[in-house]
């Protein structure tokens, strides 16, 4: 019987999400990476020190900075959606189901289906990109490092989703001020920057000789991201059960 609660409650989800166009949009962007990778092919030489650095370049400056942020984001501030906008999600709240299983199972499917998106497009650009190098742990540990990122953003951006109905411009705003401006000149805020804790991951599992991904320990990320990531996720609990309170009121 829970069970069967978690999957309904996954299959609105999936709902919610197949008919957002925006989905669509960013599952075919996610694959640009894999079109750049190729065109790097006849770019770059034979040296396998440059091949790692420029496949280090792409998975930072592209995957993890722009994809991986855009994609949560999109899949994030959807998974409830109209629901919200529309005052509909007072049918799922007059449940008899626990609020908290109703948000972590959208956080969950929201990560899976952002996973699901980037890890064939990351393992396979980074597969292209390190070409005959004797590395074959490092497309696997970015691929890994991206799936977790996956759950890190999604947990923020239902958040952001439960909070206010312009949840796409607050995570860009998080997305391009927060890790993309403050992050780079204020070495504390990297502290709390799931942009910086993916990286961190990545260069724990994958480590290119030469180029440091991220200035944050790999200890200290992984610590930071759990401890985000269940905040968060406790604060859209409480924020879906004032939600209730308000409506009932």
């Amino acid at each position: 019987m829970r069970h069967s609660v978690e999957l309904t409650l996954a299959r609105l989800a999936l709902r919610q999400l197949a008919g957002n166009r925006r989905v669509l949009w960013v599952v075919l962007f996610a694959f640009l990476p894999v079109l750049l990778a190729l065109l790097m092919q006849t770019e770059t030489g034979n040296d396998a020190r440059e091949i790692l650095e420029d496949a280090a370049d792409l998975f930072k400056g592209l995957t993890v900075s722009v994809l991986l942020p855009i994609v949560a984001l999109v899949v994030g501030t959807s998974v409830f959606g109209a629901e919200v906008d529309d005052g509909t999600i007072t049918y799922v709240l007059g449940k008899p189901v626990p609020r908290w299983r109703i948000v972590l199972t959208r956080v969950v499917v929201a990560g899976l289906l952002t996973a699901a998106v980037l890890v064939p497009s990351t393992l396979l650009s980074m597969i292209i990109a390190l070409r005959g190098t004797a590395a074959p742990g490092t497309a696997a540990g970015f691929t890994a490092a991206v799936a977790a990122g996956s759950f890190f953003y999604c947990a923020l951006f239902v958040g952001f989703s439960l909070t206010t109905r312009r949840a796409l411009v607050a995570g860009l705003a998080y997305v391009v001020i927060w890790e993309g401006l403050l992050s780079n000149t204020f070495g504390g805020s990297r502290a709390l920057s799931i942009r910086q804790y993916t990286l961190s991951i990545a260069d724990g599992l994958a480590s290119v000789p030469g180029n440091d991904l991220s200035q944050l320990g790999l200890t200290t990320a992984l610590a930071m991201a759990a401890a985000v990531t269940v905040l968060v996720t406790a604060y859209s609990i409480h924020r879906l059960r004032r939600f209730e309170i308000g409506e009932a009121a």
